[in-house]
């Protein structure tokens, strides 16, 4: 528990005295839409401010905005506004991506609804997916995608802060905070409006430990991120094999080597 206070700590500091580091260079991050047939169009994520912000223009189907970084340890945090009067859908982040559908995401409703099968609440989401072809179109569905107070499918609700007053306010600036795997198996999310804490979760899964980072858009347009900062982040370790493994290759290239001296 020591090393998850000191992590919460940090992140309440970054948070409440700004990044050292410049905002990230936006400019080679891509974008995909999970484009489900007879929904909404694909997300449009326009860059500006020298390449530190990109605002998604589209009231899309659910869209990332990825950095193609396979990285684990870091901390990232930034800043998102939902620059409308109008809608009351989803704007976040996702983390461990691995594929689209095989990533953690961080969700915000503004308001209550129902749709086909799935409810979606006011309120903060942290969700796990993970389909078994890494093809979101494949594994994944509008419902999946859109609940956010139960397990549904290939997705799995692991927090939640919901409830009447929760939902973004149209056109008021929120930060956040991420600490991904600097305490193995954990991560952390902040969400602050100027000095005012709104959520602190922290949250036990080690289903992902590495993978890509971006912003995540779901039916909600116009919505701004901008002067990402991001701290650490390192490759994974490549694995090692076990004691008992290394034995068993040995066996077999002593065999192979036998093997070619009878032949010779």
């Amino acid at each position: 528990m020591k090393w998850n206070r000191l992590a919460i700590a940090a992140a309440g500091c970054l948070l409440a005295t700004g990044a050292s580091a410049a905002p990230l260079d936006l400019s080679s991050w891509t974008a995909r839409t999970l484009d489900f047939p007879g929904e909404q169009p694909a997300g449009n994520w326009v860059l500006g401010a020298g390449n530190t912000e990109v605002t998604q223009t589209v009231n899309a189907d659910p869209s990332f905005f990825l950095n193609n970084q396979n990285f684990t340890k870091f901390t990232i945090q930034g800043s998102w506004q939902a620059l409308t009067s109008s809608d009351n859908d989803y704007m976040g982040f996702v983390f461990g991506y691995q594929n689209s559908s095989n990533f953690y995401a961080f969700d915000w409703k503004q308001g209550n609804q129902s749709a086909g099968a799935s409810f979606a609440a006011a309120g903060m989401t942290i969700k796990r997916f993970t389909g078994a072809t890494g093809n979101g179109l494949v594994d994944l569905s509008i419902d999946e995608l859109w609940e956010n107070e139960h397990d549904f499918g290939d997705m799995r609700v692991l927090a939640t802060n919901h409830g009447a007053g929760k939902g973004w306010v149209d056109n008021v600036l929120y930060d956040f905070f991420l600490d991904f795997n600097t305490v193995p198996g954990q991560f952390t999310v902040t969400v602050k409006e100027g000095a005012t804490t709104l959520w602190n979760q922290t949250v036990n899964d080690s289903t992902f430990t590495a993978g890509q980072f971006g912003f995540y858009n779901n039916s909600q347009a116009p919505v701004r991120y901008a002067g990402f900062v991001q701290e650490g982040g390192e490759e994974p370790t490549p694995s090692v094999p076990e004691p008992a493994s290394l034995s068993l290759m040995a066996m077999a290239l002593a065999g192979i080597r036998f093997v070619a001296r009878r032949r010779q």
